[in-house]
């Protein structure tokens, strides 16, 4: 073989657009970056009420996943919109490269009924996951519960001033109250198709047009 196979070789790659993970850990994208976390297998409950599994259904696509709540009334449906602009503006092939996701941080209230109708009253027409039980010890709140450590969702159950006296307090979300509240630390989170969680978008600090560049630039991976 010719010496200078390699060197063509190299700069067709190059040409070509090929990045490594490797190379994704010295960009520094739009949003918050994050360093090479990976992504644990997990199984949940889409909303037409089938097992949605990660490693089966999301295998070798980058990962656009927003956790949020049907009960948010402010900043969740500013979240669906800007997700379904995003996705608007993918061309067919990079449609093929990406996978959206809604996870829901409130599966006591967000059944599979709830959230199918979220889901068709907002247009928003990628998978929404869930609990198949609201039983707070069943496997499937478990493997809920993992996927919100997983990917660092800052939640805390807090229970409404029933007696009017100013005393209100934080449950964790295995032993929630009856009449409460959700409120959750996190974002919009990109994947890279091997699996590594890479970029954080805070609810309230998307740009548009930068959270596209930042999806973009994983498809090159």
């Amino acid at each position: 073989m010719s010496r200078f196979a390699p060197m063509m070789m190299c700069t067709l790659l190059l040409l070509a657009g090929c990045t490594t993970p490797a190379d994704v850990d010295a960009w520094t994208p739009h949003g918050e970056s994050l360093k090479n976390v990976k992504v644990n297998d997990f199984t949940l409950t889409s909303s037409e009420g089938t097992a949605w599994t990660y490693s089966e259904e999301a295998a070798n696509t980058t990962l656009a996943i927003a956790f949020l709540f049907t009960n948010c009334l402010d900043i969740c449906p500013i979240v669906t919109h800007n997700m379904k602009w995003v996705k608007s503006q993918l061309t067919d092939e990079e449609l093929n490269k990406t996978t959206f996701l809604t996870i829901t941080v409130d599966p006591w209230r967000d059944n599979v009924t709830t959230l199918h109708e979220w889901k068709t009253g907002t247009n928003s027409e990628w998978i929404h996951l869930t609990s198949s039980s609201n039983d707070s010890d069943s496997p499937s709140m478990n493997a809920l519960q993992n996927v919100w450590i997983n990917f660092g969702v800052g939640l805390t159950i807090e229970e409404y001033d029933a007696n009017n006296d100013g005393n209100t307090s934080n449950s964790s979300a295995r032993h929630h109250p009856d009449d409460y509240t959700v409120n959750h630390e996190t974002g919009t989170i990109l994947v890279d198709r091997f699996g590594h969680q890479r970029v954080w978008w805070g609810d309230n600090d998307w740009v548009l047009d930068l959270f596209l560049e930042d999806l973009r630039y994983l498809h090159t991976l």
